[in-house]
């Protein structure tokens, strides 16, 4: 994942550097082999030959391991950043708030920011290591580096038939946090409740189960990756060290190699055994993240698709719906409805409460809950939820960022003050834009405007939008009588094409709307 979602000049610069850092041990063994023979061998003139090479030499690789540790910090905040931003694209483009998601934005990225990206970069530094080391080694005398590199290899086989279970167990882990996100979310949405009641004991123990389930997959995933790790490291100690050294042991007092280039070798081995350790170990981390990964791409490309069969907005000029049914978990709410809208019309739709008002909008917006015979756009036939960018929607309960009040209204999009400011005027939003101006930021004060002032921001919001087509769900039910008068005075006054449910109403105010769809004449 670092190659690909990191500059790839700095990317390159940190393989140099790291090249650079993973010789250490190297050096370290070389000078320990100069040192030796030069004291077995009495040849101490050498020796001031020997520490300027030793102060350049660390000096080197020192400024190398500082410019690396920086290259990787950065790499982490790069991709990180690029990863949240795409992801979180990705999950804007689901219909509806999956609750597990900001959980995974959270504790899963912190697991792949351990355990993904720094284990890629370790992992790419101790093969560095292992090269050098081993190419080192085989210099001095290949024999006994091969009965060292031998004996690494036998914990890197048997690190294969732990990889499955580590797997299992992360993925386990991962749906265990979810549930816990999720049900944790929903038992702090509710604290004034609890609070309310005296039951914010019982709330802790309805938790309490998640919290065990949580912290059981966790440690069956913790545990599994430290007996693998204390598995490897006992079989590794008799394989890669205590044997080799034996032999290199024997071969010294047959004068078949030098005491310091033995123990240069053995210097070395931990430079290429213990780096392939610790790429086992690394690969473990990895596999409690495949899961993750997976789940990032797959928001990835949810994120880069793009709307298609789109209408443009200046193009509308007649929905028509025939023999649209009705469904909501399994139960038919209303059938054989059929109504069409022109642009410029006004269309109310009334009924008995749970009779499929609301459902409908969300029928027309997305597909989702019906099913309708026939739909016309323009009078060309088109799928149900193709041709989304057609609404904007606005009801009873506002949907409020913690953001300024102009992203409230605007979303981000390029609007021009004064056509914002117009359109507060009209829905009496006029003297709070006066008072707190666009940049009251209503994150930690929406609590202290009014349901009718947050209901009409996103009214306002969703005629900004210049939609050919308004859904409002019960847009006055928070309001006054007076101010639902002079809104709905300004929307039969323009030119704006909508589609209102409205539950309480006397029955000349049906008079204003084009046309009634009166759901009691379907259920």
């Amino acid at each position: 994942m670092i190659y690909h979602n990191y500059s790839h000049l700095k990317f390159f610069w940190l393989n140099v550097f790291g090249l650079i850092y993973s010789t250490l041990n190297i050096f370290a063994a070389y000078m320990l082999s100069n040192l030796i023979n030069m004291a077995t061998k009495r040849q101490f003139s050498v020796l001031p030959s020997l520490v300027t090479q030793i102060i350049v030499a660390l000096t080197i690789i020192l400024i190398s391991g500082l410019l690396f540790n920086y290259l990787k910090t950065d790499a982490v905040k790069q991709i990180n950043t690029k990863l949240r931003t795409k992801v979180l694209k990705g999950m804007l483009q689901n219909k509806e708030e999956d609750s597990a998601n900001l959980g995974f934005l959270t504790n899963d990225f912190k697991l792949l920011e351990t355990n993904r990206y720094e284990a890629e970069i370790e992992m790419l530094i101790y093969a560095y290591t292992v090269i050098l080391a081993l190419g080192y080694a085989l210099y001095l005398n290949w024999f006994v580096t091969l009965i060292y590199f031998v004996g690494s290899a036998i914990p890197t086989i048997v690190s294969n038939f732990f990889q499955k279970p580590i797997q299992k167990a992360s993925s386990d882990w991962t749906k265990a946090n979810d549930k816990y996100v999720s049900q944790t979310k929903n038992i702090l949405a509710g604290t004034s409740t609890f609070n309310l009641y005296g039951e914010q004991d019982n709330a802790v123990k309805q938790n309490k189960s998640a919290v065990e389930r949580l912290e059981e997959k966790l440690a069956k995933m913790n545990v599994l990756n430290n007996n693998t790790n204390t598995y490897l490291n006992i079989i590794a100690i008799a394989s890669a060290f205590l044997l080799p050294f034996a032999f290199g042991t024997l071969l010294v007092v047959n004068g078949q190699i030098t005491l310091g280039a033995l123990f240069a070798i053995t210097q070395l081995s931990n430079s290429f055994v213990n780096p392939i350790l610790q790429i086992l170990n690394e690969r473990n981390n990895l596999s409690t993240t495949k899961g993750i990964v997976n789940k990032i791409k797959q928001f990835i490309a949810k994120g880069e698709q793009k709307l298609q069969n789109g209408v443009a907005t200046g193009d509308f000029k007649q929905l028509e719906v025939k023999n649209l049914t009705l469904k909501r978990q399994g139960k038919e709410l209303a059938s054989q409805i059929n109504f069409a809208v022109a642009k410029g019309q006004k269309v109310a739709v009334i009924g008995p409460s749970g009779s499929g008002k609301s459902t409908m909008l969300q029928y027309l917006m997305y597909g989702d809950y019906g099913q309708a015979q026939e739909e016309l756009l323009n009078q060309k036939a088109v799928q149900p939820g193709t041709f989304t960018n057609l609404f904007a929607y606005s009801s009873q309960s506002a949907v409020i960022f913690a953001d300024s009040l102009w992203f409230n209204l605007t979303l981000g999009a390029d609007i021009p003050r004064e056509k914002v400011t117009d359109v507060c005027e009209h829905l009496e939003l006029g003297q709070l834009v006066k008072e707190k101006g666009f940049d009251y930021q209503l994150g930690d004060n929406a609590d202290q405007l009014s349901g009718g002032q947050l209901a009409r921001i996103e009214l306002a919001r969703a005629i900004l939008a210049k939609r050919p087509i308004l859904l409002l769900d019960e847009v006055n039910a928070s309001l006054d009588k007076a101010t639902s008068q002079a809104i709905h005075d300004y929307l039969f006054a323009s030119d704006f094409t909508f589609i209102e449910v409205i539950h309480h109403y006397e029955p000349a105010e049906l008079k204003r709307y084009d046309t009634v769809i009166d759901f009691n004449d379907y259920i």
